[in-house]
């Protein structure tokens, strides 16, 4: 029987050269659809394993948890951007340097020897975009800055920005570093006053592999460097490419390091560097006694704060207080920077898997989550180190326009981690672009995952397909209560791995056919990776399946070690960390080179590395030296993960890891979610070829084969914005089938557009009165001394009384002065809504003309209040707002022209179908409505709901709950989001927008926006005629009811 992970005959149907032009549309229980369009950028979010759930059993819990469904969110920012840079692109790079359009012209040539993908050329130009793009298009836009916390604050960190691009494994992540570095040096150099660029880039990646692969980003490489090979800059640009700097270093050198002498003297001697105190315990030992331990205090080691004593009175343990000195903020950014020559006084920052740099939050020591034991304290130090090093760099450069220009995050996932204190699965919230694993499948630029779909059992979702979770059932079966053991998880997970390893074979014996025929290039072996839970797993593992241990039953011989013949290996978290770092062991130095050489039959450049040459002549004289050792004598010639089959690994292995011949991965661990998944599919996915088919112009499908990783691909459902929480409370609000007849549709408005504008006008009407009232806001303070002992203010005690009021600044400001500074922000504000449509020196006059009307006719001081006062905020603030909140476009004839900025795509248009919520708020039945309840925030609510449902004159209505109709306005200056409580479709056609008001606060300000709103949608002229109603009570809304239905020549109800 299948389970609900869908399976297409053909995934591939995109080139990667071009924008993805159609999708598969994916819904469980369906079969898959091919679907014209682009799909939007988006990420599924499931309750992790074991979160929230209270104190069960963990094995009880884990099984529960299988039936939480994941949900489907739309990446707002990045779908924005995406539209945005269509639009651009549709302008001709409309703002771009003249580098910038030489660059692209480049980079979208269509004689390129080696074309790039469009998802390398869509991340380039989305940051290009947010820097040179021009500022209509750029028109609300807000990328969040990174956000320092309280004590960061404190030490003097400020928040920067980031930019992420999200970028599935295969997408080819390291040429966009390139084409972005290429672009902000030589930028930089063609205009050193130019602030949005920067002629010194530090690129910051996960571990040495990554380090040393990426040197190819080094200008002084010239024709050898990736701006060459990959066709990125032009020839007669390297020269001046080579003027600016790109610095290459992995996260572990950010961690101040602690200073041990200065000068050849000590440094807690000579006392430099910064000076860090800190506590710690020393425990009366046999190597150590209590007075040794007294003597380094008397020195001046440290200093003891409290002494421990045994019941005799002699010392058990001393706390001391140490100060250890550390390397400045200067000495640090030398050391990072050291003896750059660059002119920018701000660097651009590169993130390589960008999804480890992120600010820890309060980790929830109660929260049931599964998290990996033996990585978590690496993954959190890892995660302080990378990002208090960028605060660092950024304070130590100066910080604002001086310290990191941008930060450009690379990351297939970039997504916050389980213990990272944050929520798990919850993807960054700069996220600006995103080339999908899903796209990248469909596009033929990785392998396609196959899944387990169906097994003999007739079960509805595979055994194997989650194999972690079929352990746990089994063990539950044979009466076992708690965490599963190793014992019973070797005692059923020999099975998948064997059943699998069976497909191996069978790959295995196709490849040496192929390469028999001279169809394969390199005669290796494909590779089987098993990621397990700990270490203690991977060791039991290891021996049956290496040393061959019978005791579990029968293995798989082709990957059984033998004397000489290494064909597995197991890489521990430990290891895995040791090997990121370069290592100090030989061991570990021997396993990073046998993991960079898998599936690798010579050397890069046929020339073997200095550092394995080493190991190998120790290795190989201490085999001669002692025969008894059992060491193998080693060829350097032969790379030592040539013949590799088989990786046992607590890890997901070293992002970097670029082996291709990865076919066959068996999840024997819990997958707490869909991000960790990825993750783990992903090192299975990087192709063997990349030749395009001549018959179909796409790539050929190249596939790997998973066992126990539920990678689940289905969006049960989409929602824009944040999710709702995990446990719904237990009112549903939903669309009723039934009540389909009573459906309503409406466009997401996103701004305005105004072709063929000449002028602004005013409706007065909808302007208002600004009351000036001291009341409100106080013009007139008298001030005291402080005459009680104890602090308080005593209103008639003796001291002379000081009155501060505004009389000496009136005297100064006139009022046609005020209309000229609110004309100009006014036009200014105008501007960056609305683009250049109208041009400034026609723009300004008329912005002045209004000012002046507004503060003669609808300004009123009252009481101590002047018409001056009108300069100072909150009334300036609230002038701009109600002035642009009643301007429009008109033409000649005084009509108006502007029209709705919709939403990219399918965002463009929202439906009452695809409500579906829960709430703790009571529910109320509805008439002539889509949704089975309403609920109500107050009785003019409910009361008006009951007449929208009687009155004869409306068709159907719904109440704007999670609909997602909002209207944008200006309060204050500030932009703001207005959502009008009602939806109604009247019997003729026409469209309400209805707000029910009990005051009348900043109402005008909204009836203004919405009314604007019903106009911009009514000329676009799709979706019929829309109007806007404000009632004070819903007796007010019976009388425009009625008004309408007598109108449209109808009786009221």
């Amino acid at each position: 029987m299948a389970t609900h992970i869908n399976a297409v005959e053909n995934p591939i149907i995109n080139t990667p050269y071009e924008e993805p032009k159609q999708h598969w549309h994916i819904e469980e229980g369906k079969a898959p659809q091919k679907r014209p369009g682009r799909r939007l950028a988006s990420y599924f979010l499931r309750v992790p394993e074991r979160a929230a759930r209270g104190r069960r059993a963990a094995g009880q819990v884990e099984i529960f948890d299988e039936d939480v469904k994941g949900t489907e969110y739309l990446l707002d920012l990045a779908n924005l951007l995406r539209q945005r840079v269509q639009d651009w692109r549709k302008r001709e790079y409309q703002g771009a340097t003249k580098v910038t359009r030489e660059l692209i012209d480049l980079w979208r040539a269509p004689d390129r020897v080696q074309p790039l993908f469009y998802a390398q050329v869509e991340a380039a130009e989305t940051v290009i975009f947010l820097v040179e793009g021009p500022h209509d298009l750029r028109q609300g836009i807000e990328v969040p800055l990174d956000e320092p916390g309280p004590a960061a604050k404190q030490a003097g960190y400020r928040a920067f920005q980031r930019y992420a691009l999200k970028m599935a494994t295969g997408s080819g992540k390291t040429t966009v570093i390139g084409m972005l570095a290429a672009w902000s040096i030589l930028n930089k150099v063609a205009d050193p006053q130019a602030p949005g660029y920067s002629d010194t880039v530090l690129i910051l990646c996960p571990n040495i592999t990554i380090r040393d692969r990426l040197q190819e980003l080094k200008p002084e490489l010239d024709e050898l460097s990736l701006y060459r090979t990959r066709e990125l800059v032009p020839v007669h640009r390297m020269m001046d490419l080579r003027r600016g700097e790109v610095f290459i270093t992995n996260w572990h050198n950010l961690e101040r390091r602690e200073l041990s002498d200065v000068n050849g003297q000590s440094a807690r001697v000579v006392k430099r560097g910064l000076p860090v105190e800190t506590l710690r315990t020393i425990k009366v030992s046999a190597t150590q006694s209590a007075d040794e331990i007294q003597h380094q205090a008397t020195v001046g080691a440290f200093r003891i704060v409290s002494v421990e004593t045994k019941r005799d009175g002699t010392p058990k343990a001393f706390t001391v207080k140490e100060t250890r000195y550390f390397e400045s903020d200067a000495a640090f950014l030398q050391r990072i920077l050291g003896g750059r020559k660059g002119r920018s006084s701000a660097i651009l920052v590169m993130n390589d898997e960008a999804h480890h740099a992120y600010r820890r939050g309060a980790v929830d020591e109660t929260d049931q989550y599964a998290v990996d034991e033996e990585t978590a304290e690496a993954d959190a130090r890892e995660a302080t180190i990378w990002i208090e090093g960028l605060d660092r760099i950024n304070k130590a450069l100066g910080g604002r326009g001086n310290g990191i220009r941008f930060c450009v995050d690379l990351s297939a996932t970039p997504f916050y981690i389980q213990g990272s204190g944050n929520e798990v699965g919850k993807p960054f919230p700069w996220i600006v672009s995103d080339f999908s694993l899903l796209e990248a499948i469909e596009a033929g630029l990785v392998k396609v995952p196959q899944l387990p779909t169906e097994d003999g059992t007739g079960g509805e979702v595979p055994r194997y397909f989650n194999v972690w979770r079929w352990v746990q059932r089994q063990a539950q079966n044979d009466g076992h209560i708690g965490p599963v053991t190793v014992a019973e998880v070797m005692r059923y997970a020999t099975s998948p791995i064997v059943t699998l390893a069976a497909s191996w074979r069978e790959t295995y014996a196709k490849w040496k056919e192929h390469f028999a025929q001279g169809n394969r290039k390199q005669d290796v072996p494909p590779v089987f990776i098993i990621v397990c839970r700990d270490t203690t797993i991977a060791k039991e593992l290891y021996a049956w399946i290496a040393d061959g241990s019978a005791q579990y039953g029968a293995g798989v011989p082709e990957f059984r070690n033998a004397f000489g013949r290494e064909m597995t290996i197991r890489i521990d978290s430990k290891v895995d960390e040791d090997i990121a770092t370069g290592g100090s062991q030989d061991e570990t130095r021997r396993l990073r080179f046998v993991l960079e050489t898998i599936g690798k039959t010579e050397w890069a450049g046929k020339k073997v590395p200095e550092e394995y040459a080493a190991l190998v002549e120790r290795n190989n004289r201490k085999a001669l030296e002692d025969e008894d050792s059992r060491r193998v004598i080693l060829n350097p010639d032969v790379p030592p993960g040539r013949d590799v089959r088989c990786i046992i690994s607590v890890s997901m292995l070293s992002e970097g890891w670029d082996a291709t011949t990865v076919t066959h991965v068996v999840g024997l661990r819990p997958f707490g979610s869909q991000l960790l998944c990825e993750q783990v599919v992903g090192r299975a996915l990087r192709r063997t070829s990349y030749v395009v088919d001549p018959e179909t112009n796409l790539f050929t499908e190249e596939t790997a084969q998973i066992f126990g990783v539920p990678f689940e691909l289905i969006p049960f459902k989409v929602e824009g914005g944040k999710p709702q929480p995990p446990s719904p409370p237990a009112n549903h609000v939903y669309a009723d089938p039934e009540c389909a007849k009573y459906e309503i549709e409406f466009p997401v408005v996103e701004g305005y557009q105004d072709p063929g504008v000449i002028e602004v006008k005013v409706n007065w009407d909808r302007v208002g009165e600004l009351v000036l009232d001291p009341d409100e806001v106080p013009d007139d303070v008298l001030l005291r001394g402080l005459t009680a002992q104890d602090g308080r203010l005593i209103a008639f005690g003796p001291g002379a009384a000081v009155r501060v009021n505004l009389e000496a600044w009136r005297k100064g400001v006139r009022t046609q002065q005020v209309a000229f500074e609110l004309a100009k922000v006014l036009t200014e504000k105008w501007k960056a809504d609305r683009g250049d449509s109208i041009p400034a020196h026609r723009l300004f006059p008329q912005m002045l003309g209004a000012a002046t009307r507004f503060i003669d006719q609808h300004v009123e001081p009252i009481k101590t209040r002047a018409k001056q006062d009108f300069a100072l905020n909150p009334y300036f603030g609230k002038a701009i707002a109600m002035l642009l909140n009643a301007m429009e476009s008109v033409d000649g004839g005084g009509a108006s022209q502007e029209k709705a900025i919709l939403a990219p795509g399918a965002a463009a248009t929202r439906s009452t179908r695809f409500v579906d919520f829960h709430t703790g708020k009571a529910l109320h039945d509805v008439r002539k409505c889509h949704l089975n309840a309403a609920v109500f925030d107050s009785d003019w609510e409910r009361q008006a709901a009951e007449l929208l449902g009687a009155h004869a004159t409306v068709e159907a209505w719904v109440k704007n709950d999670r609909l997602g109709l909002v209207v944008p306005y200006r309060k204050d200056g500030v932009s703001r989001k207005y959502l009008p409580d009602f939806i109604v479709e009247l019997k003729n056609g026409g469209r309400l927008l209805v707000e029910i008001k009990g005051q009348i606060g900043d109402a005008m300000i909204k009836k203004a926006a919405a009314e604007r709103w019903c106009r911009a949608v009514t000329n676009d002229g799709r979706f019929g005629r829309w109007e806007y109603r404000l009632c004070f009570g819903a007796g007010e809304l019976g009388t425009v009811l009625d008004a309408l239905a007598q109108e449209h020549g109808r009786a009221p109800a």
